[in-house]
């Protein structure tokens, strides 16, 4: 909800994650510009307006993103129009929607042009929630809200959201304002989902870890099927941490998906779960994989997560084979991935290396080569490259080419894989009888790949929280090592642990850790009291970000002593410090 009011604020920023903007002039418009339920909306694109990144050549789309009363949202895709270089497409809105937002784009960008709306009934009376949503510019918006909908508690977690962007209000103000209106809620004697949600979030927030979770199995046991739920149970589906509390609420997300498979509760639980609840496994969510089949039978994600859990149980058959195909033709085709708002390098490039890892069990060696080839060309960092290229080399070895199987591991290795050197190293010994030499040609040929790959680091100048300045340019003869996070970011605070042991083992090395976060510098300081980063802190760095193109968060980069890029990792784990070590020991030059 937090990042809700950001969104509406920006108006048609919600994108996909993994997707590069081109930031243009707003040609973007819709009409009525006050929207009610049944109108038909009619959204515009002008081609030729002041920098227009698409033409109309261009295949183009709306991303429409919508969000209901009963706190739910609808995503879809709508292809557009073109006449006289004007994109036009239509959608007729429902009788349950608060607010939207639409950007354009085309298989290949998305553009940061769009608007943000919201709705009002047939009558013209402003829909449930869109007058809570105006808390930051009405002091009066949360009585308006009650007025019109006295069952809305959900208001309750606009108002509370909002006062984390009220720079006059200190912690101990803004809990007493929770604290107050806590007494108001529990006054009142109308029991639903926006109640216990607004309980749970007042509990979070307050710090009262045994009442919040309390609050939460009371909303997932009473209400399964809310949106509220499925909002407040998803911030347990995805986190990594260990505690008992986490379990339960995990293991209560997963009875409610095994239950209802056919739910969007499922379905949500299955994308953020898959790869973070170890007891999940093809088999188990055969149901949930059945239900959204049928619902959505173009959704490569769908076939994505069920080969990527048949890997892990090492489970295969000719319907996993025929999944794995399914999944390669439906990630080859644009306006399939565009419409399921997946048309991105890294998204694509996951999908065909699960079905590459299908094929691979399977035995079908060359549907797993041309899998694997078609991930390679699309990878966008180390991790998956040295995976890709540790897979390409199990295939030559499988296929008895144990020159092209060398070749491939030696690339893995080079890149930072950590099992590669030993595969490399059996056969190397299987062509020459013995490992006599290794190291050295081990070395000459990593050398040789690295240097290939290295691209020179983009220039900043920033400063850090602890008011020194930091020029890249300056730090040429030294390593240095960039983290884009920010505060809100559970993979990104999960690694943090790992990181800071990275600060104290190359603390007598030339190596800078340089931590470039997106959040301002009060609430990195409110963070940094609870969870120490050893790292230096970098505050405000979005612009920095956008110019190394960063996809997703955490990303780490390492940057040689030269000053030239030499890895790229994405993504954040209790262990990313282990990937990040070969990386730093090889830009040492150890």
């Amino acid at each position: 909800m937090k990042r809700l009011l950001f969104c509406l604020a920006v108006a048609c920023l919600l994108l996909p994650c993994f997707v590069t903007p081109a930031f243009t002039q707003n040609n973007a418009s819709y009409s009525p510009e006050e929207p009610r339920w049944g109108d038909t909306l009619t959204i515009r694109y002008n081609c030729n307006g002041i920098k227009a990144s698409l033409t109309p050549r261009d295949e183009i789309y709306a991303l429409l993103r919508l969000w209901k009363t009963d706190g739910g949202r609808k995503d879809t895709c709508i292809k557009l129009r073109v006449v006289d270089s004007i994109a036009i497409g239509h959608y007729v809105l429902e009788d349950s929607l608060v607010r939207g937002s639409f950007s354009i784009l085309s298989p290949e960008k998305i553009t940061r042009e769009g608007r943000g709306f919201s709705f009002k009934r047939r009558d013209g009376v402003a829909a449930r929630g869109v007058t809570a949503d105006m808390i930051m510019v009405d002091k009066d918006a949360l009585a308006k809200e009650f007025a019109l909908y006295p069952d809305n508690f959900a208001a309750y977690i606009t108002k509370w959201n909002a006062l984390e962007y009220d720079k006059k209000l200190d912690e101990a103000k803004r809990h007493q304002e929770i604290n107050n209106d806590l007494v108001a809620l529990k006054r009142t004697i109308i029991v639903n989902p926006e109640r216990y949600a607004a309980f749970a979030t007042a509990y979070k927030m307050l710090g009262k870890t045994t009442e919040y979770v309390d609050m939460l199995k009371r909303l997932g046991n009473e209400f399964p099927l809310s949106p509220y739920t499925e909002e407040q149970l998803n911030y347990f589906v995805r986190n990594r941490t260990k505690d008992t509390a986490t379990k339960e609420i995990r293991a209560l997300s997963r009875s409610i998906a095994l239950r209802f498979p056919w739910s969007s509760f499922a379905k949500e639980y299955l994308s953020r779960a898959y790869y973070i609840d170890t007891i999940l496994t093809a088999s188990i969510v055969k149901p949930i994989f059945d239900a959204w089949t049928q619902i959505e039978p173009n959704n490569y994600e769908l076939y994505s997560i069920y080969l990527y859990l048949s890997k892990q149980s090492n489970i295969v058959s000719d319907t996993t084979v025929m999944f794995a195909q399914r999944l390669m033709d439906l990630t080859a085709n644009r306006e399939t991935m565009t419409r399921f708002f997946m048309n991105n390098p890294r998204s694509k490039a996951f999908a065909y290396r699960n079905a590459a890892q299908a094929f691979v069990l399977a035995g079908r060696l060359g549907q797993a080569f041309a899998a694997i080839k078609a991930a390679q060309a699309l990878a966008p960092d180390a991790d998956m490259q040295g995976e890709l290229f540790a897979l390409e080399g199990s295939v030559w070895k499988q296929s008895g080419q144990y020159a092209l199987s060398e070749a491939a591991f030696i690339n893995a290795q080079a890149i930072g894989s950590k099992t590669a050197k030993d595969s490399a190293l059996a056969v190397y010994k299987q062509i020459r009888g013995t490992d006599s030499g290794f190291a050295a040609f081990l070395k000459q040929k990593s050398d040789s790949i690295a240097g290939t790959k290295k691209t020179p680091a983009i220039p900043f100048t920033v400063k850090g929280l602890d008011g020194k300045t930091y020029d890249i340019a300056a730090l040429k003869g030294k390593v240095v090592v960039l983290n884009f996070w920010f505060v809100d970011c559970p993979p990104c605070r999960v690694e943090i642990p790992g990181l800071n042991t990275l600060v104290k083992e190359f603390a007598q090395k030339d190596v800078v850790f340089l931590a470039l976060a997106l959040d301002d510098e009060k609430d990195l300081k409110e963070f940094l009291k609870k969870s120490p980063f050893t790292y230096t802190i970098v505050p405000k760095a979005r612009e920095i970000s956008q110019k190394y193109g960063v996809e997703g968060y955490p990303t780490h980069i390492v940057i040689d002593r030269n000053g030239m890029n030499v890895g790229r990792l994405m993504g954040g784990s209790e262990k990313r410090h282990e990937d990040l070590r070969p990386l730093i020991e090889k830009a040492l030059g150890l």
